[in-house]
């Protein structure tokens, strides 16, 4: 889908993807419904405004272009992802949205776990879901050099912010503490696991996490689009328990999230049919 208009897949123009930096979403879409695609607006939305850009770039039947997309492909199962790209020197905006690969979680990484790296880096604008293509592609190198699931973000001050794809929470004494949500982007999935934890009334501290400080944990998880609530069994040398009863209530309740809220899309569609 460009500027609204559903165009073949053959005409697909990569190169604006090789922008040093470009807004985007990514929302993930399961038995033919887009998952809390309301969020991701918002969030798009913020982006944008927190980018400087005009807010009409994102147009206002956003939604009905994305269920125009996936009726066209009769899309199940799989990732879509949004691209704003504002006016430039020798190009005119343009807003994309397609069908992306994806690689999800195997029912053995969200029972056993998967293991997870460090890399010093960080995002300029952290609040704000824009791409870095060069600390992306020097996280995904660092992910692949290093065998693991996914590359966690260490800032000047040697403290973890958050995953190159995700939001990581870390499971201490019955509680769970997350980076400050200045130096983040804060997931959809994130927003949701906060809203089940003060549903069940599991305290949540915000606070740094310092690399020297990760043998003082019990458990450590990921969330994110395509991850869900994934838990950690090894960061570097240390590694954690992935059964903790704190982390499986919280993967089951945000599992039965999902599965009320592609029910209730379906109900509203068979009603308007």
């Amino acid at each position: 889908m460009k500027n609204g208009v559903l165009t073949p897949v053959v005409q697909f123009d990569e190169s604006a993807l090789q922008r040093e930096h470009y807004v985007y979403e990514v929302f993930r879409v399961i038995d033919g419904v887009a998952l809390f695609l309301e969020d991701h607006l918002d969030r798009l939305y913020r982006t944008v405004e927190l980018s400087g850009y005009p807010r009409h770039l994102v147009p206002v039947n956003f939604m009905d272009q994305v269920y125009m997309l996936i009726g066209s492909h009769s899309l199940v199962e799989g990732n879509i992802k949004v691209v704003v790209l504002p006016d430039g020197p020798n190009s005119p905006a343009d807003f994309l949205i397609y069908i992306m690969e994806h690689q999800y979680p195997t029912d053995n990484d969200f029972t056993k776990g998967v293991s997870v790296g460090l890399y010093r880096g960080i995002r300029v604008n952290p609040n704000a879901k824009i791409m870095d293509t060069q600390l992306r592609s020097n996280a995904n190198q660092a992910k692949q050099q290093n065998d693991v699931n996914e590359t966690l973000l260490v800032d000047a001050d040697n403290c973890i912010t958050e995953g190159s794809r995700s939001n990581v929470f870390f499971v201490k004494n019955g509680r769970l503490v997350s980076p400050p949500l200045k130096d983040i982007l804060p997931g959809i999935t994130y927003k949701h696991v906060f809203l089940i934890c003060n549903r069940l009334g599991i305290s949540i501290i915000e606070e740094r996490v310092f690399v020297s400080s990760l043998p003082e944990f019990d458990g450590v998880f990921t969330t994110g689009t395509s991850r869900k609530v994934l838990p950690v069994n090894k960061i570097g040398e240390f590694r954690y328990n992935p059964d903790l009863p704190i982390i499986r209530k919280i993967q089951a309740e945000f599992n039965d999230k999902v599965a009320e809220y592609i029910a209730g899309v379906k109900l509203l569609k068979t009603n308007n049919a």
